[in-house]
């Protein structure tokens, strides 16, 4: 039963600072599934830690070390995953000293709602894939290290609330099928707070953030599988003293994905990605970012 659960998790990604979640990383798991994975996150633009943050024209390096646990429950019949992410690092910037420690937290979870049952180890075993949607929530908290007297911070110094519809259209006979395909769509919005303390000001607001992920996975053997990835973003348009700073944006990034074992039941996988259109203050650079699956 452990076996089945743990082959189910191998697949999985996760998300890590301000770009796209990765593939599979909301693909169905048993319930009882639990897993522990650690990111090595580099980035290169001038895009800041905080989702959907930029300073145009800036040259900005992040390192992030990035841990995330899941574990799925059953609810009403109903998979529930509920999850907790903790980013620490360094962030440089051509323009501001650097800061280093840790980022803000991030607590959110998923639960299945169409095409997405509770399953058993047994059941998620023999479960044939098809349509599947299901609905998330994340609540990004002020954690991080922050100081009004720079531009560019870890932490962000203000709460945000991201809603998505995490979807999938599979063909294989289960999960577990070594050819299985996938496509993954994830829309996304994300409302932000006000930060009271700003660089050079009093107040800062920041509108909504909508963003779309896709992922064409498709696997080479049971815990083998690549995939091309992409990314839209759309909005973010900050105010200043109630001012807007007519900086609204739109980029589109495109990247692969590869998945390899490792030691005993543990995955490696490798994304990187690069942006490829984008508004004149929308997102710029790349980002490579290795992840370490551990089920237990």
């Amino acid at each position: 039963m452990r076996r089945l659960a743990a082959l189910a998790l191998l697949s999985l990604s996760g998300p890590a600072s301000a770009q796209d979640d990765g593939p599979r990383v909301y693909q169905l798991a048993p319930v009882g599934a639990q897993n522990l994975t650690a990111f090595l996150v580099n980035k290169r633009g001038n895009e800041k830690p905080e989702p959907g943050s930029i300073d145009p024209g800036s040259d900005i390096d992040t390192d992030l070390l990035v841990f995330r646990y899941a574990r799925t429950f059953e609810m009403a019949s109903r998979p529930v995953t509920p999850f907790l992410i903790l980013p620490m690092g360094e962030v440089r910037s051509t323009e501001a000293p650097k800061s280093t420690g840790f980022g803000d937290m991030q607590l959110g979870g998923t639960i299945g709602l169409i095409g997405a049952p509770a399953l058993s180890p047994e059941d998620f075993a023999a479960f044939k894939p098809g349509f599947g949607m299901g609905l998330l929530g994340r609540v990004y908290l002020p954690t991080g290290v922050y100081s009004a007297g720079k531009p560019v911070n870890l932490g962000s110094n203000r709460v945000a609330y991201q809603l998505g519809l995490p979807t999938v259209f599979a063909a294989g006979k289960s999960y577990r099928d070594p050819s299985l395909t996938s496509l993954e769509v994830l829309p996304t919005l994300t409302f932000y707070g006000t930060n009271n303390d700003p660089f050079g000001a009093q107040r800062s607001g920041k509108n909504a953030l909508f963003s779309v992920e896709a992922h064409l996975t498709h696997n080479l053997s049971r815990r083998v599988w690549v995939s091309a990835d992409m990314l839209y973003r759309l909005g973010g348009e900050t105010s200043t003293d109630g001012r807007s700073d007519d900086n609204g944006m739109h980029g589109w990034s495109a990247g692969l994905s590869a998945a390899l074992p490792f030691v005993s039941r543990t995955s490696l996988i490798f994304t990187y990605q690069h942006v490829i259109e984008r508004s004149d203050s929308g997102p710029d650079g790349w980002f490579f970012r290795t992840a370490l699956v551990a089920p237990f």
